[in-house]
């Protein structure tokens, strides 16, 4: 089989030529050494998926993965690069101020564009006052002071109870206390 520009004449085409969609390709064939004069006119329809669309910047509380990040397409897959680059598993932690990139895949054809997402992550820090408190005789969690925005009082560093701001304090117990910004709380 060899490929031509035209249905008769016209020049050869080499296999690295890019096709055109909406182009017309002209096929002919030999056999036993002699060539077809009649030719296949094939026309070339290249699909070019578009990228998947979705916000440009994503924002996450304290951490996110890869599977956090959201675009709107088919079979989307995510990228470390705008064109080649790795193919990250859903797993990959998120970086702070770092770009990812999506493509779709439609009908086996992925797309060649991809959405450029920028993955913010907030981190709230923790709410600041005195490491020691002193009280006269008693004292509940309520009792307690920090400087911050939507306090909240814990029995644990991490994890642990949420205390109700009636609980009794104990004296020389550790309490720990979190705020919440924009909805984000405190690590």
């Amino acid at each position: 089989i060899k490929w031509y520009d035209a249905a008769s004449g016209g020049n050869l085409l080499a296999g690295t030529t890019a096709l055109v969609s909406g182009n017309h390709y002209y096929a002919s064939q030999t056999i036993d050494g002699c060539e077809s004069i009649p030719r296949l006119d094939v026309t070339a329809v290249v699909n070019i998926p578009a990228a998947p669309t979705g916000d440009a910047t994503q924002t996450f509380c304290n951490s996110g993965t890869v599977n956090n990040l959201v675009a709107s397409g088919a079979n989307i897959k995510w990228y470390d690069a705008a064109s080649g680059g790795n193919l990250l598993a859903g797993t990959t932690a998120l970086v702070n101020g770092q770009h990812y990139y999506a493509s779709q895949t439609i009908n086996g054809c992925e797309s060649i564009p991809r959405l450029d997402v920028t993955a913010l992550i907030t981190v709230p820090a923790a709410p600041t006052g005195d490491a020691t408190q002193t009280f006269c005789n008693s004292g509940t969690v309520n009792d307690l002071v920090a400087s911050g925005t939507n306090i909240k009082w814990y029995d644990a560093a991490s994890g642990g109870n949420l205390l109700a701001g009636t609980t009794a304090l104990v004296s020389g117990n550790h309490y720990y206390a979190s705020q919440t910004i924009d909805g984000c709380e405190s690590i």
